[in-house]
């Protein structure tokens, strides 16, 4: 017998938007809210200390989503790793601090129909979550909850690769979230005096001990259960125990990409045809849920180093001791380092709006999926910022525990494949720059035997092998005003009543940049709706 409790709110998924989401309802005071993680809370020690997020990809706290042969990719499995902790995302990523262009949410408006979602709209949503501990007026927040700063550690070998940006002929930028994103230079990060500034640390701690909010943590969300078109009910499994979780006022799903799609699916809520394999009844027919799926990819660019040395072996023996006692002991040195400190925003088409982003580090990751060669090395890794590739999620199983498939097709159009061309050909021309060029021993990838000459076709056959996730899936529950968007642009879940959807996967286009600060915005606006609805 399933145990029942009420509560006024239901939120799914206390990641990135989960927890600002929680955070605003309970400072508004008069509501009860109920926040349920598949993931443990967020107490392995690797997560908070900034430069030792690696280790906690190797933990429980990731849970990679593996899509279906993508013959896009020649039959390669896409590899998706995605936050299984409190905190999400945040808790595990990188990082780094970019919110995209302004261009992007005005063209959500533009081209998708989502009113109330153009830069003017989202920027001081941005900027009252923010708590900015170098940056102020009129870009950056000073207030907020989520700290962010400038790097507290950085590397001579990214310094040296940015002064080669710059006489490749990029210009110095300052804010990659200010007038313009164009430019190379150092970024800021929501990690500060020593620790990482998680949604969790960030928004979720301050109110966890509020007798309105009760966290649940590894429970699974099997299914919501709805009285005619009406959401009603959460139906929970933890620890073995079934829970229904009654909300008065609305289920709200933050649980992702994958997760906030599937549990929409598992629901009745999709495209029939789907539903009906699985035996689920339908509650509406929602084609697009898991539909739009799309990820920004990258080919990072390597090379060994030669009389310069990079982060290998920075975590073993006497090198190791010399940053644990900086850390532990002054906060300082290479464990406050998000490793990823440094990068670039560039229009490799001419199109005066950049198009492909690059993170640059010392050190080269190995094959995708793997970890870091073990030499000393670095790269530029070229991002496509805007995919135009498709693919879709479906369900695989009626198990909730179980990913839903999916199909990837992340170089589909000849539009991505032709950016990330482009964005190879720039990182050689960098590292053809003095001193960088003088510091850099042999290429490891492309490697000398591609070309990477215009009508290269060994060189597409390598981007292939290469292309890997940014961690930055979104579009699965798309935002818009037309009939087929599975949101409205209040984030109401179409055809159904007390659904909302509150992260990532409602983004009718990719940012041009990482998600984690946007799907925050996206959750604090969607929090503006809940209150001003209830």
């Amino acid at each position: 017998m399933a145990e029942e409790l009420a509560f006024d709110y239901v939120i799914v998924g206390a990641g990135s938007g989960g927890c600002v989401m929680a955070y605003r309802l309970i400072r508004d005071g008069r509501f009860s809210v109920a926040l349920v993680e598949r993931g443990r809370m967020d107490d392995n020690r690797w997560i908070h200390i900034p430069a030792t997020y690696f280790k906690a990809h190797q933990s429980q706290d990731i849970d990679a989503v593996l899509s279906e042969p993508d013959e896009t990719l020649d039959g390669k499995r896409f590899a998706v790793p995605q936050g299984n902790v409190v905190g999400g995302g945040s808790s595990v990523n990188a990082m780094i601090y970019m919110r995209g262009q302004a261009r992007d949410y005005d063209e959500w408006d533009d081209l998708h129909g989502c009113a109330g979602w153009r830069y003017e709209d989202v920027l001081p949503v941005f900027m009252r979550h923010e708590r900015n501990m170098h940056l102020g007026a009129p870009y950056h927040g000073r207030d907020g909850q989520l700290v962010v700063a400038d790097p507290e550690y950085k590397h001579p070998i990214n310094e040296i690769m940015l002064d080669a940006a710059q006489s490749a002929g990029l210009a110095w930028s300052d804010d990659f979230n200010g007038e313009k994103q164009e430019g190379a230079g150092w970024y800021q990060a929501t990690a500060h005096a020593g620790r990482r500034q998680s949604a969790a640390t960030c928004f979720l701690k301050p109110v966890i001990g509020h007798e309105q909010l009760t966290v649940m943590t590894n429970a699974v969300a099997g299914k919501i259960r709805f009285n005619g078109r009406r959401a009603e009910a959460l139906e929970v499994k933890r620890d073995g125990r079934e829970y229904v979780l009654r909300a008065r006022r609305e289920i709200i799903l933050t649980a992702g990409s994958f997760h906030s799609p599937k549990l929409l699916m598992l629901s009745g809520v999709g495209p029939a045809a789907g539903l009906d394999r699985h035996g689920i009844q339908t509650v509406h027919d929602a084609p697009e849920v898991g539909a739009n799926y799309h990820d920004h990819v990258g080919t990072p660019v390597t090379y060994k180093l030669k009389n310069a040395k990079g982060y290998h072996n920075a975590d073993k023996g006497l090198a190791a001791m010399r940053h644990g006692i900086a850390y532990f002991l002054f906060k300082r040195g290479l464990l406050t380092s998000n490793l990823l400190a440094a990068g670039a925003c560039v229009d490799t088409d001419g199109d005066g709006r950049p198009d492909v982003q690059y993170n640059f580090a010392p050190f080269a990751p190995g094959a995708p999926g793997e970890g870091p060669l073990p030499t000393h090395s670095l790269h530029l890794h070229p991002l496509t910022m805007r995919p135009t590739s498709r693919g879709r999620l479906v369900l695989a199983s009626t198990n909730p525990e179980d990913h839903p498939a999916f199909e990837a097709q992340v170089l589909r159009t000849g539009e991505d494949l032709d950016t990330l061309r482009r964005g190879i050909r720039f990182a050689r021309e960098i590292c053809e720059q003095p001193p960088l060029k003088e510091i850099l021993g042999d290429m490891i990838w492309p490697g000398p035997d591609i070309s990477v000459a215009i009508g290269s076709n060994n060189l597409d056959d390598a981007i292939r092998k290469q292309a890997r996730t940014a961690y930055h899936p979104a579009g699965t529950c798309r935002m818009g005003s037309d009939r087929g968007a599975v949101t409205d642009v209040r984030l109401k879940v179409n055809g159904v009543d007390g659904v909302r959807v509150a992260d990532c996967s409602v983004m009718p286009q990719l940012v041009s940049g990482n998600t984690n600060a946007p799907t925050m915005m996206i959750a604090d606006r969607g929090a503006d709706f809940v209150l001003e609805d209830a």
